[in-house]
C-alpha cells in the first residue's frame, strides 16, 4: 500500500514538473480596444485574449494588465487555467480621466505548477495609444469680452460685417453698397466715403494655438492656462464648424511627425477636419515647437489664405506685445482669446479680446 501511495505521488510530482515545462510553450496573449480616441469619462472596452495553442493544459495563469494612471484602473489581474487548444476572451471597461496620449502599457504573464513549487514570469509591451480629447464646452458658457463692449457673442461677428461697428472712413471704391456711404465725410472731402466695418465680410478664419505660458517655455509653465487654452480652442472649432465658417488650425505645440514645427492647416470646413484637429489636441503637451513670434512670422507668409486670425493662448506675456501690434497692423482682423487675463490692457484697442471663464482652475470662474 505504501508502494502504490509513493507511485501515486512519484507521478503527480513528475506530471507536474511536465506540465509546468511546457505550459509557457504556444502561450499567447494580446488584447484589443474598441476605440483608439474618446472624451473624458467615455466607455473604453477592452478584449484581452489568452489562447493556449497545444495539448498540454496550463495549470495555473496569472494575468496583471497595466494601464496609465490616467485612466479609471491602473492595474487589472485575473486568473486561469487553460485546457488544452483553449481560447478565454474577456471583457472590461475603462475610461479617461483627463486630456492626453494614454497607453494600454502591458501584460505580465505568471505562469505557476498546480503544486505550487515553480512559477515563471513573460512580460508582453503592449503600448497601445487611446488619445483623450478636451473637455467639449459650449463657447458662450467659457468665454467674456475683456472689455465687455462687443454686445452678444457669437463667432459670426468675427468673421461677417457687423454695421452697427465702424472702425473708420475710407474712399468709395465702387464695389461697397451705397448704404454705407458717410455722406457727413463725403461732403467734407468733397469725394464719395464708406465705413469701414470693424469686420471683414469673407468668411474664412484660423485658429492659431499658443502652447508658451512661460520664457523659457520649460521654466515653471502655467499648466493649468494650457489646458484651458486647449478647451477654448476646441470650443472655438466646434462653434465655427457649426456655425459653417471655413477655418484652419495652426500650432506651436510641438509635432512628433516628421520635421514639421508644429502644425498648419489652410482654411476648409468638414467634419474630418474638426475631427483630426480634436486629435490633435488631444495629443498636444507642454513642449512648443516655436515661440509665438516665430509663430507670427512664419504665418505673415500665408496670411491671404484666411481674413479673420483668431488666438488661443495661454497669457500674454510681454514679450508677445510688439509683435502682436505688428501683426494686427499689417494683418488685419485679430481675435485674442486667453485663459489668464494678463497684460491684456497693452493690446491695441483694434484687437477684440476674450478670456476665458468657469474653467477648472480659472481665477475668474
Amino acid at each position: 500500500m505504501l508502494w502504490i501511495f509513493i507511485g501515486i505521488l512519484l507521478l503527480t510530482f513528475i506530471l507536474n514538473e511536465v506540465l509546468f515545462r511546457y505550459a509557457g510553450k504556444n502561450l499567447t496573449y494580446h488584447t484589443t480596444v474598441d476605440k483608439k480616441v474618446v472624451e473624458i469619462g467615455e466607455e473604453i472596452r477592452l478584449t484581452p485574449v489568452v489562447e493556449n495553442r497545444k495539448f498540454i493544459s496550463v495549470p495555473f495563469l496569472r494575468v496583471d494588465e497595466y494601464y496609465n494612471k490616467a485612466l479609471s484602473i491602473e492595474v487589472n489581474s485575473y486568473s486561469l487555467f487553460l485546457l488544452p487548444f483553449q481560447r478565454v476572451k474577456r471583457t472590461y471597461h475603462v475610461h479617461g480621466r483627463k486630456r492626453g496620449v494614454w497607453y494600454i502599457e502591458e501584460a505580465s504573464l505568471k505562469i505557476g505548477d498546480f503544486l505550487g513549487f515553480h512559477q515563471i514570469y513573460k512580460e508582453i509591451p503592449l503600448k497601445i495609444p487611446v488619445v483623450v480629447l478636451p473637455e467639449k464646452r459650449p463657447l458662450k458658457e467659457i468665454l467674456l469680452p475683456y472689455a465687455g463692449l462687443y454686445g452678444p457673442f457669437s463667432v459670426k461677428r468675427w468673421i461677417i460685417d457687423d454695421p452697427l461697428m465702424i472702425r473708420g472712413i475710407r474712399e468709395y471704391t465702387g464695389s461697397e453698397s451705397q448704404r454705407h456711404v458717410h455722406w457727413p465725410s463725403s461732403l467734407k472731402h468733397d469725394r464719395l466715403m464708406v465705413k469701414q466695418f470693424d469686420f471683414t465680410a469673407e468668411k474664412s478664419a484660423l485658429v492659431y494655438l499658443n502652447l508658451e505660458s512661460a520664457r523659457p517655455f520649460w521654466q515653471d509653465p502655467d499648466v493649468d492656462a494650457v489646458e484651458q487654452s486647449i478647451v477654448l480652442a476646441r470650443s472655438v472649432m466646434e462653434e465655427l464648424t457649426k456655425e459653417k465658417i471655413p477655418f484652419g488650425f495652426s500650432s506651436n505645440g510641438y509635432n512628433p511627425a516628421g520635421r514639421k514645427r508644429g502644425y498648419y492647416y489652410p482654411p476648409g470646413l468638414s467634419r474630418e477636419n474638426l475631427r483630426k484637429y480634436n486629435e490633435i489636441l488631444g495629443k498636444l503637451g507642454n513642449v512648443i515647437s516655436m515661440t509665438l513670434e516665430e509663430g507670427l512670422k512664419a504665418l505673415s507668409r500665408n496670411r491671404n489664405a484666411y481674413q479673420t486670425f483668431i488666438l488661443v493662448t495661454p497669457k500674454i506675456l510681454p514679450e508677445y506685445i510688439r509683435p502682436l501690434k505688428e501683426f494686427s497692423r499689417s494683418f488685419g482682423k485679430t481675435v485674442v482669446i486667453v485663459s489668464d487675463p494678463v497684460n491684456l490692457e497693452k493690446l491695441p484697442r483694434s484687437m477684440e479680446v476674450y478670456k476665458g471663464v468657469n474653467l477648472v482652475g480659472n481665477a475668474d470662474s
